[in-house]
Order: C-alpha cells, then sequence, then structure tokens
C-alpha cells in the first residue's frame, strides 16, 4: 500500500476513535442533569391516629415547605415532577407537648430506581414542630332543609333521620370554643323519592357564621341522612265476592261503609314510597264466599296497608254491607250425611245424625225442594288421626242449581284404624 493510502486510512481511524470517545463521554457525563424543585410539603404521618390518642395536636409546622436540588440520569429527572416528590415526617416520636425536632424522609415514585439520583442540597434537613395539649367537646349536628317537593309527593320531616346525631370535635380550646353546631342542607327540590346519602355539614358559630376548620379534627367526615319523601295517592277500596248457588252476584247488594254511619267509603288516601304504589289502583280488604252468610250481614273489616304506606284519611276500619234480594230461605232437617276422603286403612263413622240446613234461592224453587234433594258430606282429607272430630262439610241441592245452602256446617265424625 503507497503511503498517501496509508495516511487516509490512519486520518479514517484517527476520526472514528474520537467519535466512539466523544459518544462514551456523553454517555457517562453528559446524559446526566441537575434540577431544582420548589416549595415541596412536608407530609406528617400519624397526626389523627398516635398523636391524637395520646391528646395531643400539631399546632405549628404543618405548612413546612423544602426546597430540594436533584442530580441523576436525565431521562429521570426530565420526567420526575414536583407533584412526584413526596415528603413525609413521622409523629410517633412526639409524647407530650413541646417543640420537636423531626427528621423526613424522600420519597420517589415506584418506577425510579432511588439509587440513581443524588440530593445535591435541600433548603432544611429537619422540621420543628410544636406540639399542644388538645382539647375536645361534643356539638349537636343538624339539618336545614330547603326547597319543596313536586306534587304529588309529601316530605315527612318528623322522620328525618341523622347518623350521627352529635360529632366531637377536637382541636385548641379557643378555636373549638366557638362552634356551636355541625349543620347539614338538604335539598329537596324535584325530589320523588326518600333521600339517603352522605352528606358533608359545616362547622357554625353562636351568630350561624362558618368556622374555619382548619385546625379542628371532627369524628366524623360525613353525615348520613335519611329524609323520607312519599308519593300521596287515593286508593279504591274493594272486596271480592265468591260466588255461590242461592247467592249469585246479581242476587246482593254491597256497600263499604265507614263504622258507625250509611256513608260510602270508596277510596281512601295513602302515603308511600313511590316503588310501593306504582301501578297500585286499590286496596283489596278480603276475599268473601256468599255461601258462608244465611242472612243479610254486616262484617266489620280492619283495613291493611300496602307495604310501607301509611293511611292519611284516617279511616283504620270499614264495615261490608251485604243485602240478598229477591231471595228466600227455608230450613231443613237432613240425615243424608256421609264422608269422602278418609285415610287409606281408616273407617268413619258419622256420629251427627241430623243437621238442621237452611237453604236460599227462588222462592218458587225452594218451595219444590225436599229433604230428599240435599246430601252432606264430610270432606276427612286433613284428619288422619284415630278419634273423634268435628269436620267442615259441604251442602248440595241435588237438581236445583240455583239453590245452595246459607252459612257453615260442620259434623262430628269417628276415624278408626
Amino acid at each position: 500500500m503507497s503511503e498517501k493510502a496509508n495516511k487516509i486510512l490512519y486520518m479514517v481511524l484517527s476520526l472514528l476513535i474520537a467519535i466512539l470517545f466523544w459518544l462514551y463521554v456523553d454517555g457517562q457525563e453528559g446524559n446526566k442533569m441537575t434540577r431544582s424543585y420548589y416549595n415541596i410539603p412536608i407530609e406528617f404521618i400519624g397526626e389523627e391516629s398516635s398523636l391524637f390518642n395520646r391528646g395531643l395536636m400539631l399546632e405549628e409546622g404543618g405548612g413546612t415547605m423544602v426546597d430540594l436540588r436533584l442530580s441523576g440520569p436525565r431521562a429521570v429527572l426530565s420526567g420526575l415532577n414536583q407533584k412526584d416528590i413526596h415528603l413525609q415526617a413521622n409523629l410517633n416520636s412526639i409524647t407530650g407537648p413541646g417543640r420537636w425536632q423531626l427528621t423526613y424522609s424522600i420519597f420517589f415514585p415506584d418506577n425510579i430506581n432511588r439509587s440513581e439520583i443524588t440530593v445535591e442540597s435541600q433548603s432544611l434537613y429537619s422540621v420543628t414542630v410544636l406540639a399542644s395539649q388538645l382539647s375536645s367537646r361534643t356539638i349537636p349536628v343538624k339539618a336545614v332543609v330547603e326547597g319543596e317537593v313536586p306534587e304529588p309527593y309529601i316530605y315527612r320531616g318528623e322522620r328525618l333521620e341523622l347518623d350521627p346525631l352529635e360529632l366531637t370535635i377536637s382541636g385548641k380550646e379557643e378555636v373549638i370554643a366557638q362552634v356551636r353546631e355541625a349543620q347539614v342542607v338538604i335539598d329537596l327540590t324535584g325530589q320523588e323519592e326518600t333521600i339517603q346519602q352522605e352528606f358533608e355539614y359545616q362547622l357554625l358559630d353562636k351568630n350561624g357564621e362558618v368556622v374555619d376548620t382548619e385546625g379542628i379534627i371532627c369524628s366524623f367526615k360525613r353525615v348520613s341522612v335519611t329524609a323520607p319523601i312519599l308519593l300521596i295517592k287515593d286508593l279504591d277500596l274493594a272486596v271480592k265476592l265468591v260466588e255461590a248457588p242461592g247467592a249469585m252476584l246479581e242476587n246482593v247488594d254491597y256497600k263499604i261503609l265507614q263504622p258507625g254511619t250509611n256513608d260510602a267509603t270508596k277510596k281512601i288516601t295513602v302515603a308511600g314510597p313511590a316503588a310501593s304504589l306504582e301501578g297500585k289502583e286499590n286496596i283489596i280488604l278480603g276475599e268473601f264466599d256468599l255461601a258462608d252468610y244465611s242472612t243479610d250481614v254486616d262484617i266489620p273489616i280492619d283495613i291493611n296497608m300496602p307495604a310501607d304506606c301509611e293511611n292519611l284519611s284516617g279511616i283504620t276500619q270499614v264495615v261490608l254491607s251485604i243485602q240478598f234480594k229477591g231471595l228466600t230461605t227455608k230450613m231443613f232437617s237432613v240425615s243424608n250425611i256421609t264422608t269422602r276422603n278418609h285415610s287409606e286403612g281408616q273407617s268413619a263413622s258419622v256420629i251427627t245424625s241430623a243437621l238442621n240446613v237452611v237453604l236460599r234461592g227462588d222462592p218458587a224453587d225452594l218451595e219444590q225442594v225436599t229433604a230428599e234433594n240435599i246430601r252432606v258430606v264430610a270432606d276427612l282429607k286433613n284428619y288422619n288421626n284415630d278419634g273423634t272430630v268435628t269436620v267442615p262439610a259441604s251442602v248440595y241441592v241435588d237438581g236445583f242449581d240455583a239453590v245452595g245452602a246459607a252459612g257453615i256446617y260442620t259434623v262430628t265424625v269417628k276415624l278408626t284404624s
């Protein structure tokens, strides 16, 4: 190779080595940087636990800020913001009132290797705090209700529930002494269902002015409120009448009356949760078998409210007045008494030899009925033990579909295995 070529090769190699050396130096030194962070607050650990349990409070030092100057890899510090740095001082070492010198620890996010960062300087290496004796007192929790519920809803203020009803506040005596009560504000505007939630509250002085909570520790952060809001609705009163031979609906007049009067009661006004009353138009007072009544009858009935509802009308009982029309009754002595549905291997002997039965129907039909048309059948389905029992009995009138028994009948039967 010529001398000229050797020189060129030497120059290229020298340039390459210089570039590699520059890259190495830049990687080792140029990749580092220094950055300052200002006004980082010190967080105090244990203020509302260990310190409070010792009857102490932090009077001074709580707002201490620290400036830091950090160095480390450019890629790390360029992405490290002030909010990512946490300074923490533990108050567990404070055992009584007075001034205490505390050190603090520096914490970085979990994705940062702490060994890569060097603290070049810090404006404070420790923090001085003043611990004072803690005073406590109990104040009531009160509610202020604003706005109104829309129609047809009603707010039941007498049932308002607050939990807790009292708060314990702690702090410097001269600070907590000015607090008279804690107040929650409940807005009913547009509300159509019971309010059940937690509310923030304000501390008020004797003049009703808001007290700054700085330096005051409260036993609860929020107050649980239950403010009942009910739907008002008129519901029809209704009964179910069961027809029977000789007592069809066309043969019956009935009314629902107020007790002691002839005033018909068709509706009552109730209040309750919207979910309980949604789609509900009436209250069924009960089911009544017309065959159970031999004459006109007045039946007192208690009005049972739907779930979680209340009666605003004040009418808690009504009378169902049943009157039979166009019918007559006639009594027969019936000896045709049999049984059915007795248990296998068990015999039944009817002790009742004759039963007086009242039949009801059209007068012309009743004139044709004789005792031979009437059967009494005792049902033993629910009776399995030996012995003498009195059981319900059904009355059948053969050949006269429009004639039926009026009243409730039983017969006495002896059961033997």
